[in-house]
């Protein structure tokens, strides 16, 4: 196995809610505000029961066939040849949304933090940092996540808590004022953030107690989905629909407005911090996806020579983002037909079927 490290159901669900949070709490007030206004709370649920879909999918087909990875059963199911193309494909998809990942991150350093710094130099010191975390292996990068993760999620709920005093229910009236095309229409990018849970067909393997695996999924989309609910009411409730859907970073402006009695002030720095930790742990759960399914492609007994490899190629496709616009316009058309519709969703749902016609694999899905 090119894997010899376990994590535990704990550091699972840990790694899941990494894999889809920091960015979607970072981007996704904006995007979806912009389609259903202050109905946005009920496009957060909708996404949330598609995630939870996509987790029962996943997660079955992988008990069907245990200790197996996608791109393994991938070609018992479906054959060499087609299995290696449907490989192939996840390959560039785990690339291309790490890059897209990795621009958003250091897109939003340089507006935040750095503005006059250039965002190569992020592209090159945040994937440095993830290649050695990704070659020390899963359980290195399970126990950086399990360090920090509960920290930054505590952490950014107290602030929410704290901006309290400056939200108004009444910014989320009236309930169901758009109709149901636009809530959904709203609900359909941050389900396609909630189907990364897609990566988690690689890790299962992994676990210690596989039959676990339905479990810790739910979990990590339930406990997304409630902190994605929470920074959606409070953005709204803050700024209201109009004002919300012009920002592009709205969570992060929502944090700078709070001010505890001219003392307790200026937490963004705290903002910063949650989201240098967390967008580090979702690119190096990219990255490590990267290279392990690219070893299994090439039937490679290591996945650790192509590291830097892929760290090469991760930052040629990081660059050629002009700047965050682009980027967000990109995550708001092409993304979820790109993504939930093919990788997320088509393509899982398609082995399921084809697994059950042939008779391949166990009877656990």
């Amino acid at each position: 196995m090119l894997e010899q490290g376990k994590i535990d159901s704990k550091q699972a669900i840990l790694l899941l809610i990494s894999l889809v949070l920091p960015t979607a709490i970072l981007t996704a007030p904006a995007i979806t505000v912009k389609q259903a206004a202050q109905d946005a709370w009920l496009s957060i649920i909708v996404a949330t029961m598609v995630g939870l879909l996509i987790a029962g999918l996943v997660t079955g087909l992988s008990l069907r066939f245990p200790g197996k990875t996608l791109l393994e059963y991938a070609e018992e199911i479906l054959g060499r040849l087609p299995g290696k193309m449907v490989g192939l494909l996840y390959i560039w998809w785990f690339l291309h949304g790490n890059a897209l990942i990795l621009d958003e991150y250091a897109s939003f350093l340089c507006s935040a933090l750095m503005p006059d710094t250039p965002v190569i130099v992020f592209f090159v010191f945040v994937t440095v940092v993830a290649a050695l975390a990704v070659y020390s292996g899963l359980e290195v990068l399970s126990r950086f996540n399990q360090l920090f993760l509960p920290l930054v999620l505590g952490l950014l709920l107290v602030v929410f808590l704290l901006a309290a005093k400056d939200m108004e229910v009444t910014r989320l009236l009236p309930v169901f004022d758009k109709d149901a095309a636009a809530i959904l229409k709203g609900a359909v990018i941050p389900a396609s953030w909630f189907g990364e849970i897609v990566i988690f067909a690689l890790l299962i393997p992994f676990l210690d107690r596989a039959e676990e695996a339905p479990r810790v999924a739910v979990t990590a989309i339930l406990i997304c989905g409630l902190y994605l609910l929470i920074c959606i009411l409070v953005v709204v409730m803050i700024f209201g629909p109009h004002v919300s859907a012009r920002w592009i970073f709205p969570t992060f402006n929502a944090i700078r407005v709070v001010s505890i009695a001219n003392f307790l002030e200026r937490l963004e720095s705290i903002a910063i911090a949650v989201w240098m930790f967390g967008g580090f742990a979702k690119i190096g759960i990219f990255y490590y996806a990267a290279a392990l399914s690219s070893a299994q492609w090439l039937e490679l007994k290591d996945y650790r020579p192509l590291v830097a490899p892929v760290g090469v190629v991760l930052v040629a496709l990081a660059a050629l983002c002009r700047n965050i616009v682009e980027l967000l316009n990109f995550l708001a058309t092409a993304w979820p037909p790109y993504a939930l519709g093919l990788f997320e969703a088509g393509i899982p749902l398609l082995l399921l079927v084809v697994a059950r016609a042939r008779g391949k694999g166990g009877r656990c899905a």
